[in-house]
């Protein structure tokens, strides 16, 4: 038994000085599908159980209201894609059993609302126990072959058109779009956003290209799609949610470039991570729903992006939008006639839909480059509502390969006119959330392999010692130092590993695109290597090597942390003879990929099969490819 210490006192061993700028997800992290873990939506009293862990929410110097929380579960060995959970909150002898959904992912995050109103100062305690999920209405993401739509309880709040959609008749197929949000809905039912205007076909109610750019010495616009220089495009989903708190969708993006030197080229990838939360609704008469957008250059060259009073982040309202029924509202007090190329840290738009009063506001995140942001606001009295979040309005700036730029905002979308208390109290949840510390008081046979520290579970074998590195409360392989293995041997388990491939030079192809593999008592490897956007084979990431292919291929691009969750079953043996064999569920980066599958034999270069147990091996094979956040729990 080891006894697991809480989350705050792993992070102060570690000094870690991991930034969640980095993470794609959301973020921004942020490119995981999303496991839920679905409990009764009415609070109500349960029973009491035997906590797995402890958690408390603090909130701080401000007052919440239905405030959704998230816990990170970085060195704490809890948050595993087939575990069933539930949350209860303690208050005094009662529990009351509220949702909660768990994010798979590097690492896994539990998700809940902080129900009602929590005054400024006050603790919120809770407790993770073991369950049956239990299904319950909340947040659901419906696709079909055109669009995706997000909805609360039935209705509809927004739709994401993966589909192109086609030009308005008579205008040029340049206009052709797809990946974009349109409708966004009022509670109520109203139309928020346009699309196609008579004045500008290329809006799009949602949308985020950017405009005067510069790629390979010539100029592209992704905006103004009638110049034919760019384009974006809808690639695939990484995933849909559906739950008890959120409901959202993960949607890769392609940002083309359609007049190179060699013809169309990819410039930016696109990662866009929307999720709606299970708060308000038609009768609180309030959405509230976050927008990640994390781009890369795929591309040799940088992209640069040219100081301009717009490009990024655009929000089309709808045509009965203007004059005395639209009207505009910053953080700073600057409206229609003033707001325009100033800085803020939100926006309201508004106007009158069906009668009535509604509007969006748009929160930008503190980290956020160049926050608060630079805003385009269309001055003109009888101009339609257009809001852009616009950090190119400053200066020029990079958009370099291989590095992520993360851009985050929130959404709430109201009835009735801006109430300014009620925004800053989103504001406030938004930028200085909850804290939350969780501390596991169960006992509990999971060990913590590695937490940040140390490698005081592994060995590099026969006395030698170990020559990787540790970076950023992460383990870094250093090339031609040899693989590692823990001290003890393990039979049957289930682990959890996070991984980062690091990013190759172009012309490195094949099995040196970041190699390394975890070998399972030595004997079965689950490979390691960067195979973002390849087909699925025996020999790319997360693959059992040379024995057979995932079923699908989830890898991120490299320089991403990623997850590798194993349920192992050792082959069982009488005597030398086996009679039974080995078998493996692994789950990557949330997805499963090998469902109770059966080893017929040792793979690759792994030692023979036999009765005894073996240890874990992570493979040193020529590339600093980093590890962290690694448990395991004997079965």
């Amino acid at each position: 038994m080891q006894k697991l210490i809480s989350k705050s006192e792993v992070r102060s061993q570690r000094s870690e000085v991991r930034s969640r700028k980095s993470e794609v997800s959301f973020l921004s992290s942020v490119f995981c599908p999303l496991f839920s873990v679905f409990c009764v939506l009415s609070p109500q009293s349960v029973s009491l159980a035997v906590p797995l862990a402890k958690i408390t929410v603090e909130a701080g110097d401000y007052t919440r209201i239905d405030t959704p929380v998230t816990a990170w579960l970085d060195g704490v060995p809890l948050g595993f894609p087939s575990d069933e959970i539930r949350l209860v909150e303690v208050k005094g002898s009662r529990r009351v059993e509220v949702p909660v959904q768990l994010e798979a992912g590097s690492p896994p995050r539990l998700w809940w609302i902080l129900s009602g109103k929590t005054e400024a100062g006050s603790k919120r305690t809770y407790e993770l126990v073991k369950g049956r999920k239990t299904a319950g209405a909340g947040v659901s993401a419906r696709q079909n072959n055109k669009v995706l739509r997000i909805e609360k309880d039935g209705t509809k709040v927004l739709s994401y058109n993966h589909a192109i959609v086609p030009a308005p008749a008579g205008q040029s197929e340049l206009y052709n779009r797809s990946g974009f949000i349109h409708p966004l809905w009022s509670p109520t039912g109203s139309v928020m956003t346009g699309i196609h205007p008579k004045d500008h076909y290329h809006h799009l109610g949602i949308w985020m290209p950017w405009t005067k750019t510069k790629f390979e010495g010539k100029e592209v616009d992704f905006w103004n799609l009638k110049g034919g220089q760019g384009t974006v495009r809808f690639k695939r989903f990484l995933s849909t949610t559906s739950g008890p708190v959120y409901g959202g969708f993960q949607a890769e993006h392609e940002h083309v470039a359609l007049q190179t030197a060699s013809g169309e080229k990819v410039v930016l990838k696109e990662i866009w991570d929307v999720r709606v939360y299970n708060v308000g609704g038609r009768h609180g008469g309030y959405w509230l729903w976050d927008f990640v957008s994390t781009q890369r250059c795929v591309a040799d060259s940088a992209l640069v992006l040219e100081k301009y009073r717009y490009g990024g982040f655009g929000f089309r309202g709808a045509a009965e939008w203007k004059g005395e029924k639209a009207a505009y509202l910053t953080s700073e007090g600057k409206t229609r006639k003033d707001g325009h190329a100033t800085r803020a840290r939100w926006c309201d738009t508004a106007g009158v839909s069906d009668g009535k009063w509604k509007g969006v506001t748009h929160f930008s995140h503190p980290e956020n480059f160049r926050h608060p942001e630079p805003m385009r606001i269309w001055p003109g009295f009888e101009q339609e509502v257009f809001f852009n979040w616009a950090p190119v309005q400053l200066d020029d700036f990079e958009l370099k390969p291989g590095k992520d730029h993360i851009f985050r905002y929130r959404m709430y979308v109201h009835e009735g006119k801006i109430d300014v208390e009620r925004t800053e109290q989103v504001w406030n949840d938004y930028a200085h959330p909850p804290k939350v510390e969780i501390e596991t008081v169960e006992s509990s046979n999971a060990i913590m392999l590695f937490g940040g520290t140390d490698f005081s579970h592994w060995t590099a074998g026969d006395g030698k010692d170990i020559g990787w590195k540790l970076v950023d409360g992460a383990m870094k392989i250093a090339p031609r130092s040899g693989s590692i293995m823990t001290k003890r041997d393990f039979r049957d388990f289930k682990m959890h590993i996070e991984f980062k491939i690091p990013q190759m030079p172009p012309n490195v192809r094949g099995q040196g695109r970041g190699n390394s593999g975890v070998y399972i008592q030595r004997r079965y490897e689950v490979q390691i290597l960067d195979s973002y956007g390849l087909e699925p084979k025996n020999n790319e990431c997360g693959s059992l090597y040379k024995s057979r292919a995932p079923d699908k291929n989830v890898c991120r691009m490299s320089g991403r942390w990623q997850s590798y969750d194993i349920i192992f079953h050792a082959a069982k043996f009488d005597g030398n003879r086996k009679i039974e064999k080995a078998r493996i569920t692994i789950w990557h980066n949330g997805v499963l990929i090998h469902n109770d599958v059966e080893l017929e034999n040792k793979t690759g270069a792994g030692r023979p099969e036999g009765p005894d147990p073996g240890p874990i091996l992570l493979q040193e094979h020529g590339n600093e490819v980093l590890f962290r956040n690694i448990w395991i729990v004997p079965l």
